[in-house]
């Protein structure tokens, strides 16, 4: 019996020592443990991170929002995407979150990581890339207050409507809508902190230049239900940088128009005018497929610089077959025809007037064309003929009276050659006379008829010369006329497409 008393009060002992050292353990290690653990212990103790941090399920978790940009990282014209880089700014109160600093040696900012707290299901509403990677990650701020602060980094890329109408001098206005994709606003209230964005930290693009930056809190319902879903929307407007492309595309293309302008004012025969008007078309041609990349690849709208330089390559062209054109008229054929009289009102009277080039007029028809008065009586004499030379008939004495006198003093001189000589022989000499004045005629009358062929031969190569500076006339004109116009045209349209429809636009916009 006391044996067994003995037993029982020993194994109580024992009891109580280990008891007793546990204790004493459990205490040490409490008393070692850093502040921030133990206040870990404490405020995540039986905490779950699906229901919301509020006691009572009637009141609404307010949520402030604010957006910090960053950078402008990218437009896609073709995807029609916008690329952020900022900051998102979440404030709430989470109302297990609280403690007593002095509890924990004045610790009033606790940071824990964010997958250890509840956090809103806040979207970007109409985001462009992947939903399942959301937001960083990163640690969460707790006040002693309950006041919990997260901030992640992220790069939001977003769905934006680009208008490229009058690109390269557009803006873009694009939008990103935040907003709870499950609680509606009597179980997550989101509100803006301020009306416009934070750009202390942002960091200027070399394409786009910030403009207006504003946030706006709105309240929706949707065909689900009659629950409102608050959202908080960002506008953001920017503008385009316009100098590469002036420097890289706008004023390469003016000097190719302006090259093709001075096509005109090479003279025909230089013989390097066709040459140069061809070579600047293949330079357009060229120069399109270098600018294809840089332009925005989209058929939804024809951008304002396309339009320019489609109407340049155009009219590159069409200076090819105006050139080609004035050549044909000024290089006439070796028979060449006569102006048509439409032609010589409309281009040698009226274009000649208007350009002011004097253009020396043609002589009479019916004098200046000694061809065509032979060819209509082919036994008239031309007019420089008969004037020159009067016809001869051969043997008569009356038509050759002034050819007998001088073949009269001819034979003279060869009969006082001839007495001088001989005085005996008369007949001899009167037979040696009336051969001399027979052969003096007829050398006479082949002399006349191959001036006449000198003669019309001269009058057909000078109405054929008349003809050809006529054609040249006519060609200077036209070319004259086609610089002129070309020079408008390309002065005009390049005032009008690059300098007053981005003007207009602008205006329209009211600035914005």
């Amino acid at each position: 019996m006391e044996t067994d008393v003995y037993h029982s009060s020993k194994c109580l002992l024992v009891l109580l020592i280990i008891c007793h050292l546990w204790w004493c353990s459990l205490a040490s290690d409490t008393s070692v443990l850093p502040d921030e653990q133990r206040l870990s212990r404490k405020l995540f103790y039986n905490y779950d991170t699906s229901v919301r941090p509020v006691f009572n399920s009637s009141h609404s978790v307010i949520v402030t929002f604010n957006y910090n940009l960053i950078q402008v990282m990218d437009m896609d014209e073709k995807n029609q995407v916008l690329t952020l880089n900022a900051w998102l700014e979440w404030q709430w109160i989470d109302e297990r979150m609280t403690w007593n600093p002095q509890d924990f040696n004045g610790l009033e900012v606790f940071r824990v990581p964010a997958s250890k707290l509840w956090l809103p299901d806040i979207l970007l509403y109409n985001n462009a890339d992947d939903y399942t990677s959301g937001f960083m990650k990163c640690n969460v701020m707790i006040l002693s207050n309950g006041l919990v602060l997260w901030s992640p980094p992220a790069r939001l890329r977003s769905s934006c409507h680009i208008d490229i109408t009058y690109f390269p001098f557009d803006s873009q206005v694009c939008s990103q809508k935040f907003g709870s994709w499950t609680y509606d606003k009597a179980q997550v209230d989101l509100r803006n902190k301020s009306n416009v964005l934070e750009v202390s930290n942002y960091i200027t693009n070399g394409e786009w230049t910030l403009y207006k930056y504003t946030l706006v809190r709105n309240e929706v319902k949707y065909p689900i239900g009659d629950s409102v879903f608050p959202d908080v929307t960002i506008y953001i407007t920017i503008y385009r940088r316009i100098l590469y492309y002036v420097l890289n595309i706008l004023l390469p293309c003016f000097w190719l128009n302006i090259l093709s302008v001075l096509t005109f004012c090479l003279p025909p025969d230089a013989g390097e005018k066709l040459t140069l008007s061809i070579t600047v078309l293949l330079s357009y041609s060229v120069f399109m497929l270098l600018v294809a990349d840089t332009m925005p690849p989209t058929s939804e709208s024809v951008p304002l610089i396309e339009v320019y330089l489609t109407m340049s390559m155009a009219m590159s062209s069409v200076s090819v077959i105006m050139t080609v054109l004035v050549l044909k008229l000024h290089h006439s054929p070796p028979n060449p025809t006569e102006v048509p009289n439409w032609v010589r009102f409309l281009i040698l009277g009226v274009l000649a007037k208007i350009i002011q080039c004097k253009c020396s007029p043609r002589k009479d028809k019916k004098k200046s064309n000694p061809r065509s008065a032979i060819n209509s009586n082919k036994y008239k004499e031309p007019e420089v003929t008969s004037n020159l030379i009067p016809e001869p008939t051969p043997y008569s004495r009356n038509s050759f009276s002034s050819d007998a006198s001088r073949a009269d003093d001819y034979t003279s001189n060869v009969d006082s050659r001839i007495n001088r000589r001989s005085t005996s022989n008369q007949e001899s000499s009167s037979e040696y006379r009336a051969h001399l004045y027979e052969r003096s005629a007829y050398g006479m009358e082949e002399l006349l008829k191959y001036l006449k062929l000198i003669v019309k031969k001269t009058d057909k190569e000078a109405e054929e010369e008349d003809l050809t500076d006529e054609w040249k006339q006519v060609a200077l004109i036209v070319d004259r006329t086609m610089f002129y116009t070309f020079l408008f045209i390309t002065l005009f349209s390049t005032l009008v497409i690059l300098v007053l429809v981005p003007a207009a636009s602008y205006v329209k916009s009211g600035g914005k």
